[in-house]
């Protein structure tokens, strides 16, 4: 069988429904007044007047249903139209809204349901004795003339009236779908554009990756290199008891992990821009050890970190906790250098994790608006929680605060 087709559209305005409705109810009335079964009330025949006069009202409320039954709406309208001198109004209106929906040939098949129609409704009229029995002799009778007269019609009349209400009718559906089609066309391009713009911008960022991930590798990789290098054997001649040998054990042991965050970070520049970050496996468990690494490098940090069930973290939750901590401690030693810092990263399944650090605000230090903070604000952001940051303490302390949902790990 084959499927008819559909043009989407939105519902029109109720308000439409109701003035064709309104418009078609009074031409039907008109029709049937100015019809032979009309003109029978003056003969007694007021059943038939009163039917005619109930069907002219009660039509045009078929086509509440014109989108939900198209073909079953205009076919009852043309069918009761061949029945009735109503005219075939509420026909020809509910056509014109198939057309401007559907598609196929059952489409044109019910068109030609309501040519038929439209042709008996046009000759039973103009086949009326005098003015009064038929609305075009009405229409067309000279200025003046009583509702009795008799009129004589060309006999190109009725094709003209027939001919005029199809091509309205039809004409208008088709116009309607023609606007319909343009603005879905106009959607679907804007669509289109869109995706291109995305995939364009994709690019263009999947290109810079790979440029600062080149710039990165030949400049820093070099440089961790070189300071690796020189630290193992700054490491190799110092004194084997002295402070030198352990702080140069200290910066070998840090270059050299620096160069493996390095190449996760080169690793994750070079992946698409859809792919999971290729960052390392950070784990909660491992935020003590990495708070004490910023104690060796000489900030003090007097830190509280109670977790419970960090085995259990979501792996993003707890790569992001780590570097979120990380980058607080780090901007901490840049903007506060030698000054204490207060660390406390609390958290559980049921109250979620809370990050609180304190430190010393110094007046020609950056208060916000930093790539640290925007970075932290960023993993934050992808995390569902919330940041807040500013001074505190009467202006002598800068204080941060992160709050983020908690997310267990997947079995």
């Amino acid at each position: 069988m084959e499927r008819r087709a559909q043009i989407p559209a939105r519902p029109a305005p109720w308000w439409r429904t109701v003035l064709w409705g309104t418009l078609c109810a009074l031409m039907s009335l008109t029709s049937f007044v100015f019809s032979e079964t009309g003109q029978r009330a003056e003969d007694g025949a007021v059943v038939v007047v009163l039917v005619g006069f109930f069907v002219s009202l009660g039509l045009p409320l078929v086509l509440l249903w014109r989108r939900r039954a198209p073909y079953a709406v205009t076919l009852t309208a043309a069918a009761t139209a061949v029945v009735l001198p109503v005219g075939s109004w509420t026909a020809l209106v509910a056509l014109g809204s198939l057309i401007s929906r559907r598609r196929g040939p059952d489409v044109w098949w019910t068109t030609a349901a309501v040519a038929v129609a439209t042709t008996v409704t046009v000759a039973r009229d103009a086949a009326g004795r005098t003015s009064g029995a038929s609305l075009i002799k009405t229409l067309l009778a000279p200025a003046g003339s009583e509702p009795g007269t008799a009129v004589t019609l060309g006999w190109w009349v009725a094709p003209l009236f027939l001919a005029l209400g199809m091509a309205v009718a039809v004409g208008a559906g088709l116009a309607v779908r023609a606007r319909r089609e343009a603005a879905v066309s106009a959607g679907q391009v804007s669509a289109a554009e869109q995706r291109t713009d995305r995939l364009d911008d994709q690019l263009a960022r999947q290109r810079e990756r790979e440029r600062i991930g080149r710039e990165v590798h030949d400049v820093l990789g070099h440089r961790l290199s070189l300071l690796n290098l020189h630290a193992g054997a700054l490491e190799a001649n110092a004194p084997p008891d002295g402070q030198l040998r352990e702080s140069a054990r200290l910066v070998r042991e840090g270059a050299a992990k620096s160069m493996a965050d390095l190449r996760s970070l080169l690793a994750m520049l070079n992946e698409p821009l859809s792919a999971e970050p290729a960052e390392p496996d950070l784990s909660l468990v491992d935020l003590p050890a990495m708070i004490g690494e910023t104690v060796d490098a000489g900030l003090p940090v007097s830190s509280s970190v109670y977790i419970d069930g960090a085995e259990r973290a979501d792996p993003a939750l707890a790569r992001g906790v780590y570097r979120i901590v990380q980058e607080l401690l780090t901007n901490a030693r840049r903007h506060a250098e030698g000054r204490p810092v207060r660390l406390d990263v609390t958290g559980s399944p049921s109250a979620g994790m809370h990050i609180d650090a304190r430190n010393p605000y110094e007046p020609s230090g950056h208060v916000g608006g930093g790539q640290g903070l925007r970075g932290i604000a960023e993993r934050v952001e992808l995390l569902g929680g919330d940041l807040a940051y500013g001074l505190d303490d009467d202006g002598r302390t800068f204080r941060v605060t992160v709050r983020l949902p908690w997310r267990e790990a997947a079995l």
